[in-house]
């Protein structure tokens, strides 16, 4: 996905609009996650003056907690509402029934253990997702989507996309179950990711890549492999360079290894001296230095 925005602010329970979003700017000031910053872009918009909150605490996978003034603030996923005493109103389930509709995610603002209102976001697909996921699929690598969103707006975004699997509303670790999962099946893991939530499962899998430009520090730090954009096209191009480099690796070691050999067989009659051998050997380092700098300017045929 892109840049998530926030798409609507929906209050509940005799509360206005303009008061929640400034609510939840506040809780959401200090917050990593991009919902949590387009909340924080969304009041600046609006020219709030957002003040930072007392206390902050970042829950991984469910939400935040937060002090302003008087009030105790709660700004996370539904399924969460529960463990934090907060009841889900009939008023608040028709709402969210909607906003699923829209193809929308939705989470909840809980103010004193009540629900105070909803924000909903939009996050359109990027413009290069669609032919990353095809590239993906020409090299014969199975896409598997794992996300926190709403299981509505993962299987849109899959039917559009094309990806083959999804695995939606899931926790952290639960991200890192599903990885240990596909590796007992003998698959090896490939983990893209740009958020806090990711980090656990971009250490677990067999090669972690985290977004570069939207990527969070945690995530970033985590991965083997930190891209410099946030272009989806370098992540088949990466998987391609990188088979490329060891095949050339490859032929570089069958190389040299032909040419120590035929140097040692060469010695025993005595055709080859000490001071010619050594020579041979430096002079095969050029064909392999060589064959090595065509990946400055490999380009992938797709």
């Amino acid at each position: 996905h892109g840049e998530p925005k926030l798409a609507s602010v929906i209050a509940l329970n005799n509360n206005k609009n303009e008061d929640l979003l400034l609510l939840a700017a506040i809780a959401e000031k200090f917050s990593e996650h991009p919902l949590g910053k387009a909340v924080v872009k969304a009041a600046e918009e609006k020219g709030l003056l957002v003040p930072d909150p007392e206390s902050f605490e970042s829950i991984l996978g469910a939400g935040i907690k937060v002090k302003s003034g008087e009030k105790n603030i709660f700004i996370g996923r539904l399924k969460q509402a529960s463990e934090f005493n907060i009841s889900i109103s009939p008023e608040a389930k028709e709402s969210i029934a909607k906003q699923y509709q829209l193809s929308r995610n939705v989470v909840m603002i809980g103010i004193d253990n009540e629900i105070a209102g909803l924000l909903t976001f939009e996050d359109k697909i990027r413009p290069e997702s669609k032919k990353s996921i095809e590239n993906l699929h020409r090299l014969g690598i199975k896409t598997i989507m794992i996300t926190g969103d709403s299981k509505a707006v993962a299987e849109q975004t899959a039917k559009i996309l094309g990806i083959n699997e999804i695995y939606a509303e899931v926790m952290p670790q639960e991200k890192v179950e599903i990885v240990k999962r596909l590796q007992l099946e003998g698959h090896k893991i490939i983990f893209v990711g740009d958020g806090v939530n990711d980090g656990p499962a971009l250490v677990k899998a067999d090669v972690g890549i985290a977004m570069g430009l939207t990527g969070t520090d945690v995530a970033i730090e985590t991965a083997e492999v930190g891209l410099l954009s946030d272009d989806l096209l370098k992540i088949p191009y990466l998987i391609n360079v990188s088979k490329k480099a060891i095949s050339t690796i490859w032929q570089n070691v069958v190389f040299s290894l032909g040419v120590l050999s035929m140097a040692v067989i060469l010695t025993i009659p005595g055709i080859l001296t000490p001071v010619t051998g050594a020579l041979l050997h430096e002079l095969s380092s050029i064909p392999v230095i060589m064959n090595s700098a065509r990946l400055i300017t490999y380009k992938p045929e797709n």
